[in-house]
């Protein structure tokens, strides 16, 4: 009788374990099938948007005012292109995850759902202050008479493009602290001025040492009755 018992229950547990594993494979084929027209379907949209980008020809008109490199060797259609094809992955993420049932992949999916939105705002963020930063400082270095400008633009585009990064970070990294970046901005920002006043003062110093001793020369004499 035990006997039978044993068998009945290891019975019961090998089909079980089977019928687990046959799900579990099923359901891994069904993901990886999803998945995969997901991201045949993201590739076919993410080249007729890049397509429709290279129509209006959008990268032509940011090179004709100068900020084709405002994104650090990212070009605007690549960043819209893979914005896009995340978007479509992350649809058919949640279309599997719905469909196969699977608890960690539900959780995951719907993380990814929620968070996608952020970050596509946190990116428009930073890619309009990279943007207006590299608009700003390419107008002023045009302004060839004003002494210093190289170094002023460039403290001018540091200082834009971290206010886009202190605005874009609780989007991009909601669990990060902006407060970090503030703190070290104004570290950077003292040093920067501290330079740059020291480079103004030494580079005015000798500029004006051959007109101070000049004016030395032809007043010599008034100078010496003075002592």
């Amino acid at each position: 009788m035990a006997y039978e018992m044993i068998m009945d229950k290891l019975q019961l547990n090998t089909t079980m374990f089977i019928s687990n594993l046959l799900e579990g494979v099923l359901a891994f084929a069904v993901l990886v099938v999803i998945m995969l027209i997901g991201m045949f379907i993201a590739n076919i949209l993410g080249m007729v948007l890049k397509r429709f980008l290279q129509e209006i020809k959008i990268e032509k008109f940011m090179a004709q005012h100068g900020v084709d490199d405002a994104f650090v060797g990212f070009s605007l259609t690549s960043i819209a292109v893979s914005l896009l094809k995340l978007w479509v992955v992350v649809i058919f993420l949640g279309i599997a995850a719905d469909i196969v049932s699977v608890p960690m992949l539900v959780m995951v999916s719907m993380q990814a759902n929620g968070y996608l939105p952020s970050l596509i705002q946190g990116v428009i963020v930073l890619l309009i202050g990279l943007l207006f930063g590299d608009y700003i400082t390419d107008r002023m270095k045009t302004a060839k008479k004003v002494p210093f400008i190289n170094p002023l633009s460039i403290l001018v585009e540091v200082f834009i493009a971290y206010i886009a990064i202190v605005m874009a970070l609780p989007l991009l990294l909601p669990a990060a602290d902006p407060g970090l970046l503030v703190t070290a901005f104004l570290v950077v920002l003292a040093g920067l001025t501290f330079a740059l006043s020291i480079g103004a003062a030494i580079a005015i110093g000798l500029g004006m040492k051959d007109t101070v001793s000049d004016v030395a020369k032809k007043h010599k004499d008034k100078i010496n009755s003075l002592f």
